[in-house]
């Protein structure tokens, strides 16, 4: 019974995340690399909630799933988005949890995410240009990395909440 709670579980989680993944292509964004990454936001809940393995699991089924969905698989934005998801997952699994917030992970995720994006960007086009933006690129990423893991905070917070609530 636990296996198929847990199942289920990260499958719901992989749905909300293509769809926030989704959801977020009609933002609107000043530039390519800057999203607001709300579909972290699912994996920082997976990560607290199931560990580091899931974690990644969730990342790499989303972005492999949500590209396959808008027709952008294989193209450089989906290994943009694949680079930077697992750079981001990996690196708040290594995070000391005893020492950094959720706050504190969700930026730390957020940053390597748009680390690994400019990095694939300037390899891809064989030039180091793009690393003299990534100070602006970083600022946002503090700030959307606060609001990701203020909001996965909210999120867990419900999620226990209803744990305590429903009978065992």
């Amino acid at each position: 019974m636990e296996k198929n709670l847990r199942i289920t579980k990260i499958a719901l989680f992989i749905a909300m995340a293509v769809a926030l993944h989704w959801t977020e292509s009609f933002i609107p964004r000043p530039a390519p690399f800057l999203r607001f990454g709300l579909a972290n936001i699912i994996t920082i809940c997976t990560l607290y909630t199931f560990g580091g393995p899931w974690a990644l699991f969730v990342v790499i089924s989303r972005v492999v799933i949500a590209s396959a969905l808008t027709g952008s698989i294989f193209t450089p934005t989906f290994f943009f988005s694949l680079g930077g998801g697992i750079t981001a997952g990996l690196i708040m699994w290594w995070m000391p949890k005893g020492m950094f917030s959720i706050l504190g992970v969700s930026v730390g995720g957020a940053i390597g995410h748009m680390t690994a994006q400019i990095v694939l960007a300037s390899l891809i086009i064989k030039h180091l240009s793009l690393i003299h933006i990534l100070p602006l690129f970083l600022l946002v990423s503090l700030v959307t990395g606060m609001i990701n893991g203020y909001c996965a905070q909210l999120i867990l917070n419900v999620m226990q909440l209803q744990q305590r609530r429903s009978p065992r």
